[in-house]
């Protein structure tokens, strides 16, 4: 998956994000700029002119070859707008909700969306844990009988560092 890398100020509030994702077009612009900052060039031939089609392939006007602006990108093969994924929120929110927010058809796709997106926030230079570390852990699995919190059967152990 190709990895943007955001070199500019970003929005320090939700009321900037949806003014300037405000459209689909909008959305596209920021990724043509992030993918090509100085200018589309084919992947291909390195070619610098293009015709964007009915699609919104871009096409290299010297080998002809197909270019989409979502490929390898956590938006590849999405069939909806552009402008969903650039919906934003200040707190966090779980698939259940984000299903309900968008108006996606299934929970499984709520699930999947939210965690490309949540694979975007991760940070490859970010710094470890030191000083005082709090960790906690949950166990999540429906109402069985028999053992109940650590060591129960058919259970699943999540643990939180902060």
């Amino acid at each position: 998956m190709k990895q943007f890398i955001i070199t500019e100020n970003f929005h320090v509030n939700e009321i900037e994000f949806d003014n300037r994702f405000s459209d689909e077009q909008a959305c596209y612009d920021y990724l043509f700029q992030n993918r090509w900052p100085n200018g589309f060039v084919c992947t291909r031939c390195g070619h610098d002119d293009y015709w964007l089609s009915n699609r919104k392939l871009f096409i290299c006007t010297n080998c002809e070859f197909n270019l989409s602006l979502t490929a390898g990108t956590i938006f590849h093969g999405t069939r909806k707008k552009l402008i969903l994924w650039f919906t934003t929120r200040k707190t966090g929110i779980n698939a259940l909700a984000l299903k309900a927010l968008l108006g996606l058809g299934s929970y499984d796709t709520a699930w999947t969306w939210l965690h490309k997106l949540r694979s975007c926030t991760i940070r490859n230079d970010r710094e470890k844990l030191s000083g005082e570390v709090e960790v906690d852990e949950v166990y999540i699995g429906g109402r069985h009988s028999g053992k109940r919190g650590r060591g129960a059967e058919h259970k699943l152990v999540v643990v939180v560092a902060s």
